[in-house]
């Protein structure tokens, strides 16, 4: 799909239960919305209890029911780790709630045909490649023979069996994890942005916090920090960036 800036692409990212989604679609001009995953599991000080992120999760799948075709819900790895067993054992997030493991479960794999792992679109002559984290060049050569062609469709099909969920289970160093970089779910943004470049695709994704505002460079954007952009705007401050 190609976007520009009169009909634009509207990119939410992280929720764990915040409402900021609920303006940005109140307030933006788009043609396509975007959620970049990570849906529940709040932050204890943000005084958002897992009650509340269930049910801000509740809305807005109901949001993507009633705009199929124009929603897209990425799935991160807080959102995996409560839809796959296989995935939780291998790389469990903090914050998951065995209380909440019996409503989440159901609650993704009932909706399971709303979610994915990657998307791609146009903007003017700009290919973009949005996941929950990040696709890091290190990562993705060490699995390039269970993805093939770098493209949305080929990640969405690590979903399928159980090495592709353990390829996505990958998660590298800077997270504490066991291999060089974390995979689709689980990349620290240093694991992405440090790589060699992946050429011909611009990257977006959420996953690591920022409280100052996002990363964005001619390169990568990383836009985990409470906010919901239009891709028109990502496209303006990457070009800023390099100047």
């Amino acid at each position: 799909m190609t976007f520009n800036q009169q009909e634009d692409l509207l990119i939410i990212p992280d929720v764990h239960g915040r409402v900021f989604w609920r303006k940005a679609l109140e307030e933006k001009q788009y043609k396509h919305v975007i959620f970049l995953g990570d849906y529940v599991d709040p932050y204890p000080q943000e005084g958002i209890s897992p009650k509340d992120a269930f049910q801000e999760l509740v809305d807005i799948i109901d949001f993507a029911r009633k705009n199929i075709g124009t929603t897209t819900m990425l799935l991160g790895n807080h959102d995996m780790h409560y839809m796959s067993d296989l995935f939780r054992q291998l790389a469990e997030g903090t914050r998951y709630s065995y209380n909440w493991q019996s409503e989440l479960g159901p609650l993704f794999n009932e909706n399971a045909s709303l979610f994915q792992l990657a998307y791609e679109a146009d903007f003017e002559d700009t290919h973009c490649l949005f996941t929950h984290a990040g696709v890091s060049s290190v990562w993705y050569e060490s699995h390039k023979e269970k993805v093939g062609e770098l493209t949305a469709d080929n990640l969405n099909k690590l979903m399928d069996d159980n090495d592709g969920i353990q390829a996505i289970s990958d998660v590298g160093y800077a997270r504490g994890g066991w291999v060089k970089a974390g995979g689709i779910l689980w990349a620290d943004l240093d694991e992405v942005n440090c790589a060699p470049l992946i050429e011909d695709v611009y990257q977006i994704f959420g996953h690591t916090q920022h409280r100052n505002g996002p990363t964005i460079n001619k390169t990568v954007a990383c836009l985990d920090c409470r906010r919901a952009f239009l891709l028109s705007e990502v496209m303006e401050l990457r070009d800023k960036a390099e100047e």
